[in-house]
């Protein structure tokens, strides 16, 4: 077996495990909580991101908050990269370690709410605590906000259940955002800014169909929210049936007020039937806006399916203003707001240049544009 191979054969293998378990693995928190567990069954989030693949087995394991076996798990994942001398693979294998690292000192933090909870499934401090921990830190708000919707402080309690009634009408969302904010307002530390990006998510929703009067208060309070762009995902496109479009290498930078504070040259895996992806992990610099150059092509021309931003867990490039150089044809089917439209398959819902042009996509994170 080629080294390849053995890197296909490890991943397919570790999909498989993890389409057995995802229908269980959330509420392994609640084994022994049934009323919470029947509640969050159902229950998806906004913030809710797709399962890496090559780390399936480790997600899974920290989706258990048993980390140490999440490390035993990383540490074979370390020495296949080494084996196959897989570049990005190592690098990708150091990020999700200090990942792990942090997530296993955060739940030590919060274990004794966690073994209160197993006892006593209704104690509002222990339900806040380890909500927070759900929320703010692991970036599970499907569990969090059921445990927050039992929260010892009122505010975050109300917050919480709002939330988790999805409301659709946007005055509502707006009401919801502005909640979040002044919750914000009156905390510290990563609650602080998992509070900011709750917000900031509902505004987004709701701004589309306010006027500018109204948009003028709220999007002041989106400029004072500081983004880190802690992993950027590009994800490349192959043209649905065609195969015959996609990007080989692009430039990403991260601007902010109109300047560039960052920027990387960065080469693209392109499958002429599948998704591929690249992680980029740029430094800690607050940004409003983030563009990709394509700059090398495959076939007539090039394209990305999806351009994902995080700032922690959470991809605060949804619901954003996308704009492009141009797109092919004006088709309203190759549009750039695809690139923040949640579909990462490649060949559907993805944006596309003209044929033989290079040219640039960007999305802002706080203009309407």
């Amino acid at each position: 077996m080629s080294a390849s191979d053995e890197t296909q054969s490890t991943d397919k293998h570790a999909l498989f495990r993890l389409s057995a378990e995802i229908l269980v693995m959330s509420f392994a928190l609640f084994l022994c909580l049934p009323e919470i567990a029947a509640q969050t069954q159902s229950q998806t989030d906004p913030f809710d991101v797709d399962v890496s693949v090559e780390f399936a087995e480790i997600y899974q394991a920290m989706k258990k908050d048993d980390y140490d076996l999440a490390e035993k798990r990383l540490s074979k994942k370390h020495a296949l990269a080494v084996r196959v001398k897989n570049r990005i693979l190592l690098e990708e294998v150091l990020v999700v370690k200090k990942e792990v690292n942090r997530l296993k000192l955060e739940f030590d933090n919060v274990r004794k709410y966690y073994e209160t909870l197993k006892k006593n499934p209704k104690d509002p401090q222990a339900n806040e605590q380890v909500g927070i921990f759900y929320c703010a830190v692991k970036g599970d708000w499907g569990i969090g906000l059921q445990l927050l919707s039992r929260a010892k402080n009122v505010t975050i309690q109300r917050t919480a259940r709002t939330d988790l009634k999805r409301p659709v009408d946007h005055s509502e969302r707006v009401k919801l955002a502005d909640v979040w904010w002044k919750l914000a307002d009156g905390t510290m530390g990563p609650f602080r800014k998992a509070c900011q990006l709750r917000g900031r998510y509902w505004y987004l929703l709701a701004r589309p169909n306010l006027t500018l009067a109204m948009r003028l208060n709220f999007d002041k309070r989106l400029q004072q929210i500081p983004l880190i762009a802690n992993k950027i995902v590009i994800w490349n496109q192959h043209n649905g049936p065609h195969f015959n479009y996609g990007t080989i290498t692009c430039r990403v930078a991260l601007l902010y007020s109109g300047k560039s504070v960052w920027r990387q040259v960065v080469q693209v895996p392109w499958k002429s039937d599948a998704p591929s992806s690249r992680i980029v992990h740029p430094p800690d610099v607050r940004f409003d806006q983030i563009r990709v150059d394509i700059t090398r092509f495959v076939g007539l021309g090039g394209g990305l399916g999806e351009l994902e931003v995080f700032d922690g867990t959470i991809n605060v490039a949804k619901n954003c203003s996308a704009f492009a150089s141009d797109f092919y044809q004006n088709d309203p089917r190759f549009v750039p707001s695809n690139i923040n439209d949640g579909d990462t398959s490649g060949n559907s819902g993805y944006w596309i240049l003209n044929k033989g042009r290079k040219g640039w996509i960007a999305i802002d994170m706080v203009n309407r544009l």
